[in-house]
Order: structure tokens, then C-alpha cells, then sequence
């Protein structure tokens, strides 16, 4: 029994590393994801608080400090692109708007239309 226990734990001990890489490789994705969502949120509250409370010259400071990052990483310009197609990403989903009763009756027509076809085989075929 003990040789069964230690051939059946040396047999599942690759199989365990590689579930515990896949894990880490998880975990690092998902923190570099949130740490991008953070830094653009944390950005946008900077922003929204100097528009409201700050002189209009340190809005700027902080809008050129953006305009010069992004002009020299492409690192920040990636995460910019990427943050942005994210954030509207949901909304291209609504855009351009469909109408619901014309797609409707689309599918209806596209249904008699496929069952005239297969009528039409099965008659062809009789």
C-alpha cells in the first residue's frame, strides 16, 4: 500500500507543478489587469479633483505629464489603447442600435425561407 501511495504521488507530482505554474501565471494576469484598471482609475480621480479644486494651471501640469508619458512609453501608450477599448468595449455591443422587431422578422423570414428549401428537397427527393 505504501508503494501504491508514493507511486501514485510521484506520478501526480508533474501533473500538481504544472497546475500550480498555470495558477501563478493566472495570478499575475489578473494583478497586472487590475493594477491597469487602478492606475487609469486612480488617474481619471487626480484629473476630476484638479478640475474641481485645483488652479487650472496644475490641470494642465497634470494633462502634459499624461501627453508626454504617452509620447515616450510605448508601454503607457499600449496600456492607454488597451484601458480605452475595455472601457467601451460593452458599449459597441449597443452601437449602432438595432431594432429588436426588424431582426425579428428577419428570422422569421430566414426560417421559411429554410423550410421552403427543405420541402422542396424532400419533394425533389420523392
Amino acid at each position: 500500500m505504501v508503494v501504491h501511495r508514493k507511486g501514485l504521488r510521484t506520478l501526480a507530482f508533474p501533473f500538481r507543478a504544472a497546475w500550480f505554474l498555470i495558477l501563478i501565471a493566472n495570478f499575475l494576469l489578473v494583478a497586472a489587469a487590475c493594477l491597469l484598471v487602478a492606475a487609469f482609475v486612480g488617474y481619471a480621480i487626480a484629473l476630476t479633483f484638479s478640475y474641481a479644486f485645483l488652479p487650472a494651471e496644475w490641470t494642465e501640469a497634470l494633462w502634459q505629464w499624461a501627453a508626454d508619458l504617452y509620447d515616450r512609453s510605448s508601454w503607457f501608450k499600449a496600456a492607454t489603447i488597451t484601458f480605452v477599448v475595455l472601457l467601451f468595449l460593452p458599449l459597441l455591443g449597443f452601437w449602432p442600435g438595432r431594432d429588436p422587431i426588424a431582426d425579428a422578422a428577419r428570422e422569421r423570414e430566414t426560417m421559411r425561407l429554410n423550410d421552403e428549401l427543405i420541402a422542396a428537397r424532400q419533394r425533389g427527393l420523392l
